[in-house]
């Protein structure tokens, strides 16, 4: 018999329902991506161009308190139509601004990928992300393991996309994960890893409920590239963090990075060149120049 919480949530359950089937009738991207930054110019445009091509349709983009020159490396992404940024001077502002582009766009795409600029989404089974997600469209959310990686004892960012200078990660007893959701079935959000839904829960890419001490790397990935340079490492430390008051502490960073090497991992590689072609290899990223 069905409990008290159960029979409370039912209205929004129905109204979920009725929701993606409204969403099933239009012509809404497949996935689109929702990520806050700041200070990311060099780094945005071959993220993007990345996530374009495994799939990514649409991105949702909340800029917090950058002073780069991110605007003008966006200037052509949204004059396509595939960027909406909205300025975000919010103190902690990453799950408010999670919050908000679910409330607005929650009718925009059939799932949302809730991730960083740092971190890379691939499928190592398909040539796109959205080949694959097909296979979860009867559980409100997918989560994705998140291997960190390392500067692999680079001090300074080699002139090539961060997915081939980086290919060095913590052993996968260390690891992270994120969420790619159907946005209408989202009930709280109570940390930027995992959420809580009207119904269901968040599932892995075998079917199973979601645990963290089990990773699955088999059909979707998330390559987190927590450190890129060492030099990169110590801005992000002075640039702090969207998702907690707390400063970063530089020795606990360069502690934790040193984990972060310790094993080869190239499986982003084949889709790396799919994206970009072999093009990529000798010509330098907006990053570089």
């Amino acid at each position: 018999m069905p409990d008290f919480k159960t029979w409370l949530r039912a209205p929004f359950v129905w109204r979920a329902r009725a929701l993606d089937r409204a969403v099933a009738g239009r012509d809404v991207p497949t996935l689109a991506v929702v990520a806050i930054f700041r200070e990311e110019a060099p780094f945005l445009d071959e993220w993007l161009r990345f996530h374009e091509g495994v799939g990514v349709g649409h991105f949702y983009l909340y800029n917090n308190f950058s002073t780069d020159d991110f605007r003008e490396v966006l200037a052509p992404w949204i004059a396509r139509g595939l960027v909406t940024l909205t300025d975000w001077p919010v103190e902690v502002g990453q799950l408010p601004a999670y919050r908000h582009c679910i409330r607005r766009h929650r009718l925009d795409a059939k799932w949302m990928a809730f991730i960083d600029i740092d971190e890379f989404l691939f499928s190592p089974a398909a040539d796109k992300v959205t080949d694959v997600l097909g296979r979860f469209a009867g559980a409100p959310a997918v989560g994705v393991f998140s291997p960190y990686f390392g500067s692999a004892g680079h001090e300074q960012r080699p002139p090539v996309p961060i997915t081939r200078a980086f290919t060095r990660r913590s052993p996968l007893s260390k690891i992270s994960a994120k969420t790619i959701a159907n946005p209408r079935w989202i009930r709280a959000i109570r940390n930027v890893h995992l959420y809580k839904y009207w119904h269901g829960e968040t599932i892995d890419t075998q079917g199973r409920p979601f645990d963290g001490d089990r990773p699955v790397l088999d059909l979707l990935r998330l390559n987190h590239y927590w450190s890129r340079s060492l030099s990169d490492l110590q801005t992000k430390i002075q640039r702090g963090d969207a998702s907690t008051p707390v400063p970063r502490d530089s020795d606990w960073h360069f502690a934790a990075e040193k984990d972060m090497n310790a094993e080869e991992d190239t499986s982003i590689l084949p889709v790396l060149e799919k994206v970009f072609g072999t093009a990529e290899r000798s010509a330098a990223t907006p990053a570089a120049r």
